[in-house]
């Protein structure tokens, strides 16, 4: 089953700037016992055969330990109530690491599905600043970092990440997560984030 998904991504870790998952590809432990991280999609364009997943918006939290690479990852997924039927078994079939692409790879680090939920994701995206939020549950925000006296954002390239090989630097101003149904909260305000455009493939 052929599919593809563009769009906008961002997260937020709790690792202070730099994250050591980043600049060790995983292999290195993380700042703090557990690495805890909403990886955060805005699908601009997509398809999983006939269906289309335009505009649509999906979050995975991630509970890891120290040293990502070892795998063992919780994760709980977050899908858009705004997508139809087909449109949720699709995406399933592709972020379950099913359809093969960057989710296979994703999926072979996850010990435990903590479980799915359909809710009301609002995503906004304005130049280096960018937000998710999910009523009662998550509210996460991002802003790129500028060296002194420059209007660019930083950048680290030549990495080892699912989104692409160079990710812009970020601060969360606000990164908070709190669902009882999965026993897990956490807020990273302040902490480590990325963002870049991403072109996923299967």
């Amino acid at each position: 089953m052929a599919w593809q998904l563009r769009g906008e991504y961002f997260e937020n870790c709790n690792c202070d700037i730099l994250c050591p998952c980043i600049t060790s590809s995983m292999q290195g432990p993380a700042d703090n016992d557990r690495c805890l991280v909403p990886l955060i999609l805005h699908i601009g364009e997509g398809n999983s055969d006939e269906v289309r997943l335009d505009d649509l918006n999906v979050v995975m939290v991630v509970d890891a330990p120290a040293v990502m690479a070892d795998g063992g990852w919780r994760v709980a997924l977050y899908i858009d109530e705004r997508a139809e039927d087909s449109q949720r078994e699709a995406l399933g079939a592709v972020l379950s690491g099913a359809q093969g692409g960057p989710p296979e790879m994703l999926a072979g680090f996850t010990g435990e599905q903590l479980g799915v939920k359909f809710v009301p994701i609002a995503f906004t995206s304005d130049g280096d600043r960018k937000r998710v939020e999910v009523p009662d549950i998550m509210e996460f925000e991002v802003e790129g970092l500028r060296a002194p006296d420059t209007s660019a954002v930083m950048k680290i390239v030549n990495v080892f990440h699912p989104m692409g090989a160079d990710l812009p630097i970020a601060r969360s101003i606000i990164g908070r997560y709190d669902d009882p149904d999965y026993g897990l909260a956490f807020d990273n305000t302040g902490k480590n984030g990325h963002f870049r455009e991403f072109a996923w493939q299967g």
